[in-house]
Order: structure tokens, then C-alpha cells, then sequence
């Protein structure tokens, strides 16, 4: 298997040691969950978010160690609307949009899932290739017109 599938596996495999095991991951559950309601339960949420963003970071640094090799160089376009594909994995993967509730397997799931739609997409010629973003945003809008429906 190749390097960055096994950097992908570790990576989630720690987020969710993280997120499930430990009372970092619980607050940072609280605080996407209600942030006035983690104030009150005396939990440090800006030091939560300043780590939390910390993680975010070195995570971004891991991905572009790992992308820029393949591609040979770096643009300053190279990331765009990777964010849109991260929230539409996250939104497939189970994680309701008003916080508080998901799952690492979940959101692993899904970028899997969106990454084959994206594919059999590029594969058959259905749809323009620049029209991938817009399938992730109907992705969206439906996933989260399908949790607006359910309780």
C-alpha cells in the first residue's frame, strides 16, 4: 500500500484515540456542541480551539508533505475548495451540522465514498471535471436536508 494511505490510517486512527479516549476529545465535542453551555461547565474553550486549531495545522502540513511529492510542484491554487471536499466528507460521514455528534469512521467512510463518486465522475466524462465542487455542494444540501428531517 502506498505511504499516504498508510499516513491516512494512523491519522484517523489517533483522532478517534483522541476524540473518544480522552477528556480533550469530550470538550471538543462540548464546545461544537453548544459553546456558552462548555463556558458554564467550566471548560477552557479558547485554549480547547487554539490546540484544536494546533492539530488542524499539523494535519494540513502532514497532507502537503504528502501531495506536493506527487505533483511535482505547488501552486497557490493547489488547495482550493479542498475545504468544501473536508466538510462534505465530514456531512456524508454522519456528523450533524450542529455539532456535538460524529464519528472518525464516519468521516473516513465518507471521503472514501466521496472520493469514488469524484472518480466514476472524472472516469466517465457524465459531468465537466470543474463541476465536482457543485456535486459535493448538492451532496451537502441534500445530506443536511436529510438531518433537518430526522430527530
Amino acid at each position: 500500500m502506498p505511504v499516504p494511505i498508510w499516513v491516512f490510517l494512523v491519522v484517523a486512527a489517533g483522532g478517534a484515540l483522541i476524540l473518544n479516549r480522552t477528556a480533550f476529545g469530550r470538550h471538543v465535542q462540548a464546545i461544537g456542541s453548544n459553546e456558552q453551555v462548555a463556558r458554564y461547565a467550566a471548560i477552557r474553550v479558547d485554549s480547547v480551539k487554539i490546540v484544536t486549531y494546533v492539530l488542524l495545522g499539523i494535519c494540513v502540513g502532514v497532507a502537503t508533505v504528502l501531495y506536493v511529492p506527487r505533483l511535482g510542484s505547488a501552486t497557490p491554487t493547489t488547495g482550493l475548495l479542498w475545504e468544501l471536499e473536508a466538510i462534505a466528507s465530514v456531512v456524508v460521514g454522519g456528523t450533524v451540522l450542529k455539532g456535538g455528534e460524529g464519528r472518525v469512521i464516519g468521516t473516513v467512510i465518507g471521503a472514501i465514498l466521496l472520493s469514488v463518486i469524484a472518480n466514476i465522475l472524472n472516469l466517465t466524462s457524465i459531468i465537466s471535471v470543474y463541476l465536482n465542487a457543485a456535486v459535493q455542494g448538492v451532496v451537502i444540501i441534500f445530506v443536511a436536508f436529510v438531518q433537518r428531517g430526522r430527530r
